[in-house]
This record gives C-alpha cells, sequence and structure tokens, in this order.
C-alpha cells in the first residue's frame, strides 16, 4: 500500500506543529493586585487608568527534562511595579504559560499585564 506523497507531508506538518506547540492559560483579570502591602487610604487609582500598561514575566527554563526552577507569580507582579516605582497594579491580567520539546527544552512561567498606580 503506497501513501501519497501529500499525505505524508500533512502528517508531517501536524506533528511538527504537535511537537513545538505551547500552552497558554488565563489566570484570571484583577482589578487591584500587588505584592506588597500597601496603604489603601491615599490609595489613587484614578491616576493610574490613564497611565501606560506595564508586562513583567518570570519564566524557567527546562533543559533535557531538568527545571532550573519553579516559576514565580510574585516575581512576574514585582516585576511590573518596578518598572514604573508603582505600589500595584489596575485592571491587570495574569496569565501562565509553557511549552516544551521533549527531552530537549522548554519553558514556563508567568506574565503580568496592568496599569502602574504611582506611589
Amino acid at each position: 500500500m503506497k501513501i501519497a506523497r501529500s499525505t505524508l507531508r500533512v502528517a508531517a506538518i501536524a506533528g511538527m506543529c504537535f511537537a513545538f506547540a505551547g500552552c497558554t492559560q488565563r489566570l484570571g483579570d484583577f482589578t487591584l493586585i500587588a505584592s506588597k502591602n500597601i496603604d489603601l487610604s491615599n490609595f489613587n487609582t484614578g491616576a493610574a487608568e490613564n497611565s501606560e500598561k506595564v508586562t513583567g514575566e518570570d519564566k524557567k527554563v527546562i533543559i533535557c527534562v531538568f527545571p532550573t526552577g519553579i516559576p514565580n507569580l510574585k516575581e512576574a507582579v514585582d516585576r511590573a511595579e518596578e518598572q514604573k516605582d508603582a505600589v500595584g497594579l489596575t485592571n491587570a491580567r495574569i496569565d501562565a504559560a509553557g511549552w516544551y520539546i521533549p527531552y530537549i527544552y522548554g519553558e514556563s512561567g508567568y506574565t503580568v499585564t496592568g496599569n502602574p498606580v504611582p506611589r
């Protein structure tokens, strides 16, 4: 039984897509998120509404089958806040993402995006 070349090409492309596929999952949308204690009595979220969004990431790699660490959500929030010296983020979105090529290399981590609340 002969298999057509076009069928082999489709199978090869599908296999490559499957091998290099990644997974992204939205963990949630938050009105306010902060990684440290904040004083809410002087908290001005109005200033954050017009500010440009910032993004923070914490990613770890997987070499062969050994992870170099565990991604930390607090680190991702800290990195986003540090970009504009903010005390927190409003309208924040948290995503978890990862991809892996078996026994070769991969990455996993968190991404946090939001409007920074100034000090």
